[in-house]
């Protein structure tokens, strides 16, 4: 079943129950005027009571009925009703004009001993439903007095009728205007499919879809072409990346394949140029375990948000990271931190902090220290090298980018880099400037709780 005509259901049903409770309310209220008017004409015609009670007595019914005999004041009771006379056991005493017989149960004769002197309740006579009430009359007996309600239910049937054919033209229009409009509203859907089915087909990421509006369709559509722009966005990292890494990859593997051929075909080579070409073959495979370690590092970092994010102190993120440093390389390096709490990655922190140290020992000097300081959610590294020329500055976060200098040491350019993703994945930033006394700064910062 399609969208449209689901919600088409939904609105000719919520429509359909709409006119049910109006019409069944309509008839409801249409009954009880009706049969109040007739119960206020029967007690209108028994109101005579007090005349009779006050023009007869008993003697001036005659026993047994004489079938003949007229009522007196009977003229005031009228010609539309049955009017007839019984006793206190149910006998009949007098019908009036020789109208049919109405029914005499004992609902009827408990009038009588009863504190409620009137009763009204449906009967039917001779077929025909009819209103009945059954007032007492002291010391003769019971007057009953019915009028027809033929007139009422066919005046309630045509009502019926007519609120069926109403409502069923209301429901059938409801319908039609709620598939014209669930058709145009579900205008910008129709188009949300055609690009996900263009995209699925072709690939192409680059169609954008018209938003007119700002209804919720509106906004869906323009969460959809984030998402597009997102998705083409990181296609295109994913293509510079590759690019990028088939270039960096492209010399170490030439200098490696020139090394081997040139040890496998030259036999009686001298042993220290055999044993240089072996360091340099060595040397270039630890540059290239290098370059994969961390082209591997920067595809996991692609995901940052399926790492779990948890309270920590940076400044012991910080420490523990520094005191494996020194650990590792020996070298000394001074930490001044303060307590900060962020809302970070654990292992991705890490590997910033660390990437920091280990750039700022590749260019610092043995015997210069690297300072570190951590302080309200920033996190700044200090080496004593000969620092970055100003034109580079704005290049150094990039993947793969190395300065002149930077080209003849060991590194694959792929550090900073992937300092700088982490840290915007945390919302913070990344930059480098150079140090007051020489050297350069390498800092980054991110949002404290």
């Amino acid at each position: 079943m399609s969208l449209r005509l689901r919600l088409t259901l939904l609105v000719s049903g919520a429509v359909a129950v709409a006119v049910a409770a109006v019409s069944i309310a309509t008839f409801l209220l249409a009954r009880r005027e009706l049969r109040s008017e007739i119960d206020d004409f029967l007690l209108a015609r028994a109101a005579v009571v007090d005349l009779v009670r006050a023009g007869l007595s008993e003697q001036d019914v005659p026993r047994p009925f004489r079938p003949g005999f007229e009522f007196p004041l009977a003229g005031l009771i009228g010609t539309d009703s049955i009017v007839q006379l019984v006793d206190t056991s149910g006998e009949l005493i007098l019908a009036f004009r020789g109208a049919p017989l109405l029914p005499v149960e004992t609902v009827d004769l408990e009038v009588a001993g009863s504190d409620h002197s009137t009763l009204l309740r449906d009967v039917t006579v001779n077929g025909v439903e009819h209103r009945m009430v059954t007032v007492a009359i002291p010391r003769l007996g019971l007057l009953q007095i019915a009028r027809s309600l033929a007139e009422t239910n066919g005046i309630l049937a045509d009502l019926r009728n007519a609120l069926l054919l109403i409502g069923g033209f209301g429901v059938a229009l409801s319908a039609v205007v709620g598939w014209l409009l669930a058709g145009r509203a579900l205008v910008p859907v129709g188009h949300l499919t055609a690009a996900a089915e263009h995209v699925a087909e072709t690939q192409d990421l680059a169609a954008p879809i018209q938003v007119e509006g700002d209804d919720e369709l509106a906004r869906l559509a323009r969460s959809f072409n984030t998402m597009l722009e997102a998705l083409a966005s990181s296609r295109h990292q994913q293509q510079q990346l590759v690019i990028d890494a088939g270039h960096e990859l492209r010399t170490p593997i030439t200098s490696l394949r020139t090394n081997i051929e040139v040890l496998a075909r030259t036999e009686g080579m001298d042993p220290s140029d055999r044993d240089r070409l072996l360091a340099d073959v060595r040397t270039e495979l630890d540059e290239l375990t290098m370059l994969v370690a961390e082209l591997v590092e920067l595809a996991t970092d692609a995901h940052p948000t399926e790492a779990p994010i948890s309270d920590l102190r940076l400044d012991e993120v910080v420490s523990e990271v520094v005191e494996l440093t020194r650990r590792r390389t020996g070298r000394e390096i001074s930490l001044e931190a303060q307590p900060t709490t962020v809302d970070g990655r654990p292992v991705m922190l890490e590997r910033a902090v660390r990437n920091l140290l280990d750039n700022a020992d590749k260019w610092s000097p043995d015997d210069k220290p690297i300072e570190v300081r951590v302080r309200d959610g920033r996190v700044t590294v200090r080496d004593h090298g000969p620092g970055i020329p100003e034109e580079d500055r704005p290049y150094v976060f990039e993947r793969f980018y190395r300065s002149a200098e930077a080209r003849t040491t060991p590194g694959s350019g792929l550090g900073l880099a992937i300092v700088r993703q982490i840290v915007e994945a945390h919302g913070g930033r990344a930059w480098i400037e150079p140090a007051p006394e020489g050297g350069t700064v390498a800092a980054f910062e991110i949002p404290t709780r």
